[in-house]
């Protein structure tokens, strides 16, 4: 390991980015001593040894932030959201002229250029990705690829009530038995620290607010961990271009000018914690159509209880310019308030 995880963690804390939370250096000087321990040759306790650890707890307490400090120490490392390893995993098998044998292939391969993976926002909501991670985390196993995984889920909760589960209960075993099982329990959400530290309504759309908005969605995410998000509705199926698990980047096009209503909303809310919403306009007469649906938008975000950062072309009380509008806008300008903390060049 390159440096020490701790020092690392309160130099974090030392430039205020992250308050200090006892949970998790506790689960820093796991990671190092299970490291340590698996990389000293010692045949009588092979065995015993963990083949890699799986982290688990509530949304955004930290659990991705741990476990990247402790692989970026480490030589031969790779980070996958779980989104994109099985998408990989998919594409390879099924282009693969021996599929018999490609998952074995696929992770020899990977042992080749790593040691040790970190599998990010594990779950499974569907018996082919199941059976798939059944066999594939046998082959980590045979070609000794040391595996982290993070998860919002207990091992025994992974694909609760699904079909076949019975066929997936030796995958639980597996990460019982092989793996060292934490759970962080932190009732802190660190993203949100995050963001009561930042400036999080920005106005007028220019050069500067736009390279501040951009950075601080930087600050959040691992560039590696954005996917494009599809949210089914009961009508239809959302498709947002810039989404991590629990975080999504929206143009307002995306969000205002396609025709979504509240369920879409509910929806949206209750997969991400956070929404970044880029190029908020002006609202005039024209715009009536687009204003309602950012009420809608609104109302559903602040009901949830997620967090927004907005790009927008005027300051909150000078953003909707629309009569018939004023006393819902009202409301959504209280609710922007209270939501945000304000940078602005006229506010």
């Amino acid at each position: 390991m390159k440096n020490n995880l701790i020092k690392i963690y309160n130099d974090f804390v030392s430039n205020n980015f992250i308050s200090y939370d006892e949970d998790q250096i506790k689960i820093l000087n796991i990671f190092e001593e299970i490291w340590n321990q698996n990389q000293k040759i010692n045949f009588f306790l092979i065995k015993q040894k963990p083949k890699g650890i799986y982290l688990y707890g509530k949304v955004g307490i930290g659990k991705t932030f741990l476990i990247n400090l402790f692989i970026n120490n480490i030589e031969k490392s790779k980070k996958f959201h779980f989104n994109h390893f099985m998408i990989n995993l998919h594409a390879f098998v099924n282009n693969h002229s021996k599929k018999d044998f490609a998952l074995e292939i696929y992770v020899k391969k990977l042992s080749q250029k790593y040691k040790i993976i970190f599998i990010d926002e594990l779950h499974v909501f569907n018996i082919v990705d199941a059976l798939l991670l059944k066999k594939i985390f046998y082959f980590f196993q045979k070609y000794k690829i040391f595996i982290v995984a993070s998860s919002n889920y207990n091992p025994n909760d992974l694909y609760k009530n699904g079909l076949q589960r019975e066929d997936f209960i030796p995958f639980i075993e597996h990460i019982k038995n092989n793996f060292k099982v934490l759970h962080l329990e932190s009732f802190e959400d660190y993203r949100r620290q995050m963001l009561n530290q930042a400036k999080t309504y920005y106005s007028p759309v220019n050069n500067k607010t736009i390279n501040e908005f951009n950075k601080l969605f930087d600050r959040f995410v691992d560039k590696g961990e954005i996917h494009i998000r599809k949210i089914k509705t009961k009508s239809r199926t959302i498709r947002l271009e810039k989404c991590t698990a629990n975080i999504a980047y929206c143009e307002f096009s995306e969000l205002c000018m396609a025709n979504l209503a509240h369920e879409d909303y509910k929806n949206i809310a209750n997969e991400f914690s956070i929404l970044f919403i880029y190029k908020v306009p002006e609202f005039s007469d024209s715009e009536s159509d687009q204003c309602r649906r950012f009420i809608s938008l609104i109302d559903m975000l602040y009901e949830k209880k997620c967090s927004v950062v907005i790009l927008a072309a005027k300051p909150i009380n000078s953003l909707c310019n629309i009569k018939k509008l004023k006393n819902e806008f009202e409301r959504t300008a209280s609710r922007l308030y209270e939501m945000t903390i304000i940078t602005s060049e006229t506010e």
